[in-house]
């Protein structure tokens, strides 16, 4: 028979003159605490690598939740600006449309976006979930590409229809061809008494006196088409603004402008004299409208009813 085997585990003391203690431990008893340990070490590492992967995970869903509160945040703001754009939109094309009546346009495309009936619309609001998730794909809808494509193209019919009535503008004669503040109206537009035979005549334009060589300026632009004596209105220039408007300007003492030259509203032209058939220095200043004159005061805005003085030639 074989002897079973055992060991001792002695407990040493720290001193000499104390007792050693001896414990035996059968090989089973010192398996089966190695296992336990084994065991007990195993659960310990397990619960040890748990524990810092449950604070790693926390950590990155707190990470992972600042990130889609800050996405909510920019998504809401970015609903938020593109509402705002949406009604400003909107208020743009319906004064688009005022214009566009008061200039007697019509849209581009009347079955795309039609001007004046509100514009673009706000997209409604849905709590569905997935609208709810991405908000900005329901604003997106919002903002129509074919309704901004259609503002484009009605904001420039409307720049287009105004830089047209302004050139028109630019040539139609629209102030007085002398400084209001320096001259005065001698002699009215229609019938009156000649100061040359005392018999009542048509006078086609009106006189405006004033000193001596004072400046004569160009009421609106146009192209000059005539300088040089004509008859009893002696020196004499003739524009032409348009297709519509002619002006001419008599009993000049200088001109400073040649036939052909381009003039624009303000230019100085001459000066005012006493050349041809007068009684005076002042100027002769009269308007055609497709070739016929009309009184030249509904073209002088610029004067007032003091500068009104009746005084024959």
């Amino acid at each position: 028979m074989v002897p079973k085997r055992n060991f001792t585990i002695l407990v040493l003391p720290s001193s000499p003159h104390q007792r050693v203690f001896s414990i035996p431990a059968p090989i089973p008893v010192l398996s089966a605490l190695f296992l336990f340990s084994i065991i007990l070490l195993f659960i310990a590492s397990s619960g040890a690598w748990s524990l810092y992967r449950l604070q790693k995970v926390g950590k990155e869903s707190e990470r992972l939740a600042a990130e889609n509160r800050a996405a909510r945040s920019r998504i809401q703001t970015q609903g938020e600006r593109i509402e705002y754009l949406t009604r400003e939109i909107s208020g743009i094309r319906e004064k688009a449309g005022y214009v566009q009546s008061y200039l007697g346009l019509k849209p581009q495309d009347p079955g795309v976006g039609k001007i004046g009936q509100g514009g673009v619309e706000l997209a409604p609001r849905n709590k569905d979930a997935h609208q709810c998730a991405n908000p900005s794909a329901s604003h997106g809808a919002s903002l129509s590409t074919i309704d901004i494509r259609q503002l484009d193209i009605d904001l420039q019919q409307i720049v287009g229809a105004l830089q047209g009535r302004q050139e028109k503008l630019d040539h139609t004669p629209s102030v007085s061809p002398v400084d209001s503040q320096q001259s005065w109206i001698s002699s009215s537009y229609g019938a009156r008494i000649s100061p040359f035979t005392g018999k009542e005549q048509f006078h086609p334009g009106v006189d405006i006196a004033g000193a001596e060589k004072t400046s004569i300026l160009a009421p609106a632009n146009g192209t000059v088409t005539f300088v040089g004596k004509d008859g009893a209105l002696g020196m004499t220039i003739r524009i032409k603004h348009d297709s519509l408007y002619d002006s001419i300007y008599g009993h000049l003492d200088k001109t400073v402008v040649k036939r052909g030259q381009k003039v624009h509203r303000g230019d100085v032209i001459g000066y005012m004299g006493n050349s041809g058939r007068s009684t005076g220095h002042h100027l002769h200043y009269e308007i055609e409208k497709n070739g016929k004159n009309v009184n030249p005061l509904k073209y002088m805005a610029d004067w007032k009813s003091q500068n009104f003085v009746m005084l024959t030639d």
